[in-house]
């Protein structure tokens, strides 16, 4: 269990009320990486969401020789581990510590549990993690068209 009161400050539980911060730190956990740990890796199985609370990570690819290439950072507040919380199915990507960090970790047999009791904090927070999806797929596609730019010199 996490206390409610820090949930507050971060902006994926912005719109839940106090009593449904109160429901969610029931079932969130506390975890620590140092700087340079990997929280995860590609492909490794896993159903939790981690929500940043301090710290800055990596999203990270395994080129064919081994070699990690940055994909994107992500700050305090932000959310990973979307994916296969959702669809159940491997990480894809490698998650990468940059500083030392407090991850809240939900796992999804627990976020399950809510559906019955509480379907409204599972309708919010599917919301924000939608919403968080949204974001990076609004930012691939901005960078896919600066990439084209570039190649081409100008708009299409």
């Amino acid at each position: 269990m996490v206390d409610p009161n820090t949930l507050r400050n971060i902006p994926f539980f912005a719109d839940l009320t106090e009593s449904e911060l109160e429901v969610v730190s029931r079932i969130l956990t506390k975890r620590e990486f140092k700087q340079g740990e990997t929280i995860f890796t590609e492909t490794s199985d896993g159903q939790s969401l981690y929500i940043l609370r301090k710290g800055e990570v990596k999203a990270c690819k395994m080129a064919p020789d081994g070699e990690l290439f940055t994909l994107t950072l992500m700050k305090e507040g932000e959310i990973f581990g979307e994916m296969s919380f959702l669809d159940g199915r491997p990480r894809s990507a490698t998650i990468v510590a940059l500083s030392d960090i407090e991850v809240y970790v939900l796992e999804r047999k627990d976020f399950e549990t809510l559906v019955d009791k509480h379907p409204w904090v599972v309708y919010k927070l599917l919301k924000n993690i939608v919403f968080a999806i949204h974001n990076i797929v609004r930012g691939m596609n901005i960078r896919y068209i600066e990439m084209l730019n570039y190649m081409w010199g100008r708009k299409r």
